[in-house]
């Protein structure tokens, strides 16, 4: 329209013999929009010669379409990083901010900013002490004989390295490992039946990596520990820094991702076929670059036997020693709660109420505010039959007005039975993660 307009004007120059200024499309008009936005959020770097330089790569948008513009850039902290066009090289470990800017003629420089992060090497000995000055530790973690035991759904640690290959040692075991490699969402699985060494990574191009191994396995099938033994054929660095956002779970099998990799014509969930980092959970985790804390196991329920409520306030499931709250003050806490509970309240089989459910979630929701009182608070449900009923839906609403706590917000889910034991399959997993990720930035971090 603004074309169409500057073609009349010009050409009723022209007709009435006026000296004018010719018009041209060469420069930007002042009211169009420019925006930047950076490829990555975050850029990782190393001390030293290997992996400490990278390519800055930012586009600029004109009224939201891609264009051929270039940015500039600039670092918050010279003393971290230099950049030589868009260039960035590390100088030491650190922190700053790298800005990417454009100023149209005539406009307002408009900018956009990513995270550097410079690691800095670190001691062998520290890694395989799972110290957390080299290491990341995720979950309800513990220490017993100086073996770092993964014990809750998706526990594990976080190794930075620069080199081409990464191996860990098992003390015990049985279960699954999923590995994910540079900030990839896939990963890839180990079997741990056994004490032993087990490759994580291999083959991979000499340089910077973070290796982050978590336990793909609910509790029921046991706990897995790693003991010293961590090495590369390179050398260790500092972990990067921790997500700033904190989300802390509960759940049953659905958040234990049972069933998550299986079919519904498999008969049974097994340790194959089943995986919370597939779950609902960790990949809404995953999403948001949250930190994160999964306490979730087949069966549980809010108070009814096997109790959530019992074991929240401790380690794990199967580790009753006190939790230490002050070690993740979570700022979200998600409540996957109410499949196994409606299907007790509702049966003949079972000597349980929708009464006792509704009092038992509130007393649950006052648990965990009391453990976490500057967390938001999402319960989800719906995820199978037994809760996916308006009378689940009006008892977990009861449920949270009674608590009269303001910071807490419901998401009811869909049903899904097309994964293993009638649980819901990986790809009903990846849309609740979406639902909730939606849910989550409109109405709790808002």
């Amino acid at each position: 329209m603004r074309s169409a307009a500057k073609f009349i004007v010009c050409a009723l120059g022209a007709a009435l013999a006026f000296s004018l200024v010719a018009c041209t499309n060469d420069d930007p008009v002042p009211t169009e929009t420019y925006t930047v936005q950076f490829e990555e959020s975050r850029y990782l770097l190393a001390e030293g010669d290997v992996s400490n330089t990278a390519t800055l790569s930012a586009s600029v948008f004109q009224d939201g379409k891609s264009t051929e513009l270039s940015a500039v850039y600039t670092v918050s902290d010279p003393t971290i990083a230099t950049i030589d066009g868009a260039t960035v090289t590390a100088l030491k470990a650190g922190t700053a901010t790298v800005t990417a800017s454009y100023t149209p003629k005539g406009g307002t420089a408009v900018t956009a900013e990513a995270k550097l992060e410079v690691l800095g090497a670190t001691a062998k000995s520290k890694v395989n002490a799972f110290s957390e000055e080299a290491v990341n530790l995720y979950g309800r973690t513990y220490f017993q004989n100086n073996n770092l035991v993964l014990d809750n759904v998706c526990t594990g640690l976080e190794i930075a390295f620069v080199g081409t290959e990464l191996e860990v040692t098992f003390a015990s075991g049985n279960g699954m490992i999923r590995t994910f490699l540079d900030g990839e969402s896939e990963g890839t699985t180990s079997r741990i039946k056994s004490a032993g060494k087990v490759t994580v990574a291999e083959g991979l191009e000499n340089g910077l990596h973070i290796a982050r191994i978590l336990k793909a396995t609910s509790p029921q099938y046991g706990t897995l520990t790693l003991k010293s033994g961590v090495e590369t054929d390179g050398s260790f660095f500092a972990a990067p820094e921790h997500p700033a956002l904190k989300i802390e779970v509960v759940g049953d099998s659905i958040t234990a991702g049972a069933g998550a990799l299986g079919k519904s014509s498999d008969g049974g969930q097994t340790i194959e076929n089943s995986d919370p980092t597939k779950a609902y959970a960790y990949l809404t985790a995953q999403t948001l670059d949250a930190d994160f804390s999964i306490m979730a196991q087949e069966g549980y329920c809010v108070k009814d036997n096997p109790s959530i409520y019992d074991c929240y306030p401790h380690l794990s499931i199967s580790n009753k020693a006190d939790y230490d709250f002050s070690q993740f003050e979570a700022d979200i806490v998600i409540v996957g709660l109410g499949e196994n509970d409606m299907w007790h309240a509702t049966s003949d089989k079972f000597p349980y109420t929708v009464a006792q459910f509704q009092d038992d979630y509130a007393d649950l929701l006052r648990l965990i505010r009391e453990k976490q009182p500057k967390a938001k608070i999402v319960c989800v449900y719906g995820m199978m039959p037994a809760s996916d009923t308006a009378q689940a839906q009006t008892i977990i609403t009861a449920a949270i007005n009674a608590t009269g706590d303001e910071n807490i917000t419901q998401l009811r889910m869909f049903k899904n039975e097309a994964g293993a034991q009638a649980h819901p399959s990986a790809e009903a997993h990846a849309k609740y993660a979406s639902n909730l990720v939606k849910h989550i930035k409109n109405k709790v971090l808002k």
